[in-house]
């Protein structure tokens, strides 16, 4: 099975990805973790930190595979273009429920935290599985990302303490280390003007 986050992604997207897919492999499916973009310099610049791997990039899914799982997203609009040729098995999301329908059964975690690498750092635990301390690097980028260093709105105490336990396992200060993915994600030079306004855009139906 293919493990994907939502069109244009950010950091949360492709970690998350990356992370639901290790931890069913280690459950015992087989999955991959794929994205359905290009990652952003903030994203590259956690990946290389961390001397991992970013996931390859894919347009279509029923090429490859008969089933899906979704992270980050739950909206078809915001899936890969052939969604609806796919069965779709597991979610993980942080967002809202919109034009979500499946077939069969689904196994579906949704929770109103800041970020999805939270959630799964849940299931890590109610799995009894350890995360790898790489891993648990890119899973505090995430939620560094999406709270903007646990200063948004969004912002939960579950965040706050996801925060704290990844970083430790990897080894980082989450402030220090935090404000330098933040630094470069801003790198506006390198940027079209498209790019400035359509970055991490996603798209609704109404």
């Amino acid at each position: 099975e293919l493990v994907f986050g939502h069109q244009k992604p950010d950091t949360d997207a492709i970690v998350a990805a990356k992370a639901f897919s290790y931890l069913q492999n280690e459950i015992g499916f087989d999955t991959e973790a794929v994205a359905l973009g290009e990652a952003n310099a903030e994203t590259k610049f956690a990946f290389d930190h961390f001397g991992e791997e970013l996931p390859r990039v894919i347009k279509t899914a029923a090429n490859e595979v008969k089933s899906v799982m979704l992270v980050d997203h739950n909206e078809a609009p915001q899936s890969v273009s052939d969604i609806a040729d796919v069965e779709v098995t597991h979610v993980v999301d942080h967002h809202r429920i919109a034009d979500f329908a499946t077939a069969g059964p689904v196994w579906y975690t949704a929770r109103p935290v800041g970020c999805t690498s939270t959630i799964i750092l849940d299931l890590f635990t109610e799995n009894d599985i350890e995360v790898p301390a790489k891993l648990a690097g890119l899973m505090a980028s995430a939620i560094i990302s999406d709270t903007l260093l646990l200063k948004s709105p969004t912002t939960t105490d579950f965040d706050v303490n996801a925060l704290e336990t990844l970083a430790k396992i990897a080894g980082i200060d989450a402030n220090s280390y935090g404000m330098d993915l933040l630094k470069a994600g801003t790198d506006l030079d390198s940027k079209s003007d498209l790019e400035l306004v359509d970055g991490d855009a996603k798209t609704f139906e109404l």
